[in-house]
């Protein structure tokens, strides 16, 4: 049976049962009755958090307008003079207003006075170079010319901070006379006028400042403009622009959850209790076809991911789909099995030659040991070293000898280039190959073909008595692990193949020493 058939049949069956069920309790009955309630409240408490946030502003206002028609004030706008700044405009007074900066302008809307409590409230963070100040942020010439008062507050953008503003027109008192310029107060945005707005509103929310005033498809609303609720959620929000419409603040309003329509009804419950039955029908078979493959796959992925080894699946599935699937999975396995080495290789390169270094050494190595152990093909070392390499770097200087480091080592490379083979660098002259699955013979292969193909490089050696560049090889390869070998790591291995190293120079060099461990046979003696 193909699976598309199968959860065709399973999907029709539990559509028709849970549908009329479900939908008509759910839907018909449960839902309807309470969902606009929700909805209306929810859009109360969105109205009483923006009206909140409104009012905050309100002191702003007063105080900036009680400063604006001070007949006083408006003398000080045309003559800046310290000693009103002294006798009236002090410090403690903006304080205990809890204002974080006031900006005094004169007819042409330059600052000829400030207070702020702190740098982040400098008058170089407004942006009166924007377009649009003039009658956003400050009154227009048409204001200014027509002598009427005028009042600008909303929200303001200083820089990283986000703050309540008020603007009023500087007037003598009876409201009569020329404008003689406009004040500007801003208090900050912060975590104390957070908990006012939550103390005034009696609701929930979180205040964010946006690090960047950019909203990527999304709109934000005016400081006065009231969001609305499309539907039920646990929490809502939207966002604010200033006055030069730069979105400034996220608002989100948390609900009361015991608003939120529940689940855990006696109309719910029915509902759920229909779809269990519906559902248990199709569990059987379901299980059976779909469940079971889905966690043999689940659990042989859980062991790949802690284990860090390749496994396969079994593939004898009655699905026709499902069985595919775990075979395509298996290729794919033994396609990352067969280029995990390589890749291994490429990761950890000497920066002479270009091959796998010595931290490659170790990792591969020690990868084939435990493989080897687990019973997965025999394992061998072979160690190389270049002949009579120091006299011939004193003959042609040690850039030459580079070269013929490089080149030797590419050679070996292209011997070494099956799974379960890799080629590395041990230190100086020296190389050494891992083998992983080979026998004697194709060890034997291998090594003499990296012997020729030195020799076939031809680079000539005055200092040795076969005038070229050759090599002598030690190797040690044991055939499928045994008790016997129980004691014998790597790292022993590799010491065996260099003491075979030693023996193939000691012999004259250029030629390959191989020693073979294996487990001796046990003879019957009658």
């Amino acid at each position: 049976m193909r699976l598309n058939h199968f959860l065709n049949i399973l999907a029709l069956g539990l559509l028709l049962l849970s549908f009329l069920t479900a939908s008509g309790i759910y839907y018909l009955i449960y839902l309807p009755r309470i969902e606009e309630q929700v909805i209306s409240r929810q859009d109360r408490d969105l109205q009483a958090v923006q009206k909140g946030i409104a009012y905050a502003q309100k002191n702003l206002d007063t105080l900036c307008y009680d400063y604006a028609i001070w007949d006083d004030m408006v003398s000080f706008v045309d003559n800046v003079s310290p000693e009103f700044v002294t006798k009236n405009l002090f410090d403690n007074a903006f304080e205990a207003a809890n204002v974080d900066g006031f900006y005094v302008f004169n007819r042409q809307n330059q600052l000829v006075w400030q207070y702020r409590s702190g740098a982040d409230f400098d008058s170089q963070q407004l942006p009166l170079g924007k377009v649009g100040v003039a009658g956003k942020l400050l009154p227009s010439k048409v204001e200014v010319d027509t002598g009427k008062p005028s009042v600008r507050s909303g929200l303001l953008r200083m820089g990283s901070r986000v703050v309540y503003f008020s603007n009023v027109t500087v007037l003598p008192s009876n409201g009569e006379g020329e404008v003689a310029g406009s004040l500007l107060t801003v208090r900050n945005v912060s975590q104390a006028i957070h908990e006012e707005i939550e103390q005034f509103s009696l609701i929930k929310f979180d205040l964010e400042v946006l690090a960047k005033p950019e909203l990527a498809g999304e709109t934000s609303l005016g400081f006065r403009e009231t969001p609305k609720v499309d539907e039920i959620s646990a929490e809502h929000s939207w966002f604010l622009h200033d006055a030069l419409n730069v979105p400034s603040l996220k608002i989100t309003v948390i609900h009361d959850r015991n608003l939120i329509p529940s689940i855990f009804t006696v109309e719910s419950i029915l509902m759920f209790l229909s779809v269990l039955v519906m559902s248990y029908i199709a569990i059987v078979p379901f299980s059976a076809l779909v469940v079971r493959p889905l966690r043999v796959a689940n659990a042989v992925l859980d062991k790949m991911a802690h284990r860090g080894v390749l496994l396969t699946m079994p593939t004898g599935w009655a699905i026709t789909e499902v069985a595919k699937l775990t075979e395509s999975f298996n290729l794919v396995v033994e396609k990352l099995e067969r280029h995990q080495n390589y890749l291994e290789s490429l990761s950890f390169n000497d920066p002479l030659t270009g091959i796998a270094n010595r931290r490659s050494l170790e990792v591969f190595a020690e990868r084939a040991h435990k493989q080897w152990r687990e019973g997965k093909g025999a394992i061998g070392f072979i160690m190389l070293d270049i002949d009579f390499f120091k006299p011939y770097n004193d003959t042609v200087g040690h850039q030459s000898g580079d070269q013929a480091l490089i080149k030797v080592a590419q050679a070996l490379m292209l011997e070494c280039r099956r799974r379960g083979e890799l080629v590395t660098r041990y230190g100086g002259e020296e190389f050494c190959v891992v083998i992983h699955g080979d026998n004697l013979a194709q060890m034997e292969l291998l090594a003499r073909r990296m012997l020729q193909r030195v020799r076939d490089l031809n680079i000539y050696h005055q200092a040795s008595p076969y005038e070229i560049i050759t090599v002598s090889m030690g190797a040690v390869l044991y055939d499928g692990y045994h008790p016997e070998f129980a004691d014998d790591d790597w790292q022993h291995m590799v010491k065996l193949a260099d003491e075979q190293l030693y023996q193939a120079k000691e012999s004259g060099r250029n030629n390959l020493q191989i020693l073979h461990r294996k487990v001796s046979p046990l003879f019957v003696v009658g």
